[in-house]
């Protein structure tokens, strides 16, 4: 059985993670719209535009082969985004993952 709402007009919410390869650095954003989100992300990112400048500086030396930009967790229909982002964070931070200040 596929995935049905991968294919569905309804956007996803959720948290995406932009991770980098190399130095295991992770920075967790909120979203309403997923696929829209991580498009503008990885469009901002390549313009230099985006608004993490330590992670843009670190794109802009590296690449984008090193990073990945994903959704990390999708949210239930009316969940609070800020809830699960604090939830995201505790779990990684728990397997000492560092992160990129936001």
């Amino acid at each position: 059985m596929k995935d049905s709402h991968l294919f569905s007009s309804q956007s996803m919410r959720g948290i995406i993670r932009i991770y980098n390869l190399q130095t295991e650095k992770t920075l967790l954003i909120t979203s309403e719209n997923l696929s829209q989100d991580i498009q503008k992300i990885r469009f901002d990112l390549d313009l230099g535009n985006f608004s993490n400048r330590e992670l843009q500086n670190e794109y802009e030396e590296q690449g984008l082969e090193i990073y990945t930009i994903e959704a990390l967790l999708i949210a239930e229909k009316k969940e609070n985004l800020n809830s699960l982002l604090r939830q995201g964070k505790e779990k990684l931070e728990e397997l000492d993952v560092p992160f990129y200040e936001h």
